[in-house]
């Protein structure tokens, strides 16, 4: 059975880009890629977590469609993602998503604002 961090890594992985913890991103990481954090917690417990989606392009676009395939694989409802002996009710969270402007123009940046329910121990 998968580790939270693992859990949430596996989904975002499956939107075709390179995932990293916001502690881990290595140096020669190119964009676009999606960083993370990840609270946790035990069951009952909600915490927030943000993802982040970022480009380096001169266009909106990518980055909108990106944030748009995120909150259709999310849903209404969201996902259930098994992991430690439980699960991780992934949801989006308030707001969902925010552009967020960088120095460099040419980099696009995406907040994703999720709310994670553990179903879990610790």
């Amino acid at each position: 059975m998968a580790t939270k961090a693992a859990a949430l890594q596996a989904w975002l992985e499956g939107f075709r880009l390179p995932v990293y913890r916001d502690s881990a991103v290595p140096g020669e990481a190119k964009m676009p890629y999606i960083t993370y954090d990840l609270p946790t917690a035990a069951f009952g417990t909600q915490c927030n977590s943000e993802v982040n989606l970022w480009y380096r392009t001169s266009s909106e676009a990518a980055p909108n469609a990106k944030a748009e395939e995120v909150a259709r694989a999310l849903g209404l409802s969201g996902v259930l993602l098994p992991c430690d002996g439980g699960g991780m009710w992934v949801m989006q969270g308030e707001p969902f998503c925010n552009a967020m402007a960088d120095e460099d123009n040419a980099v696009k940046r995406r907040i994703i604002n999720l709310t994670i329910e553990y179903m879990t121990s610790y």
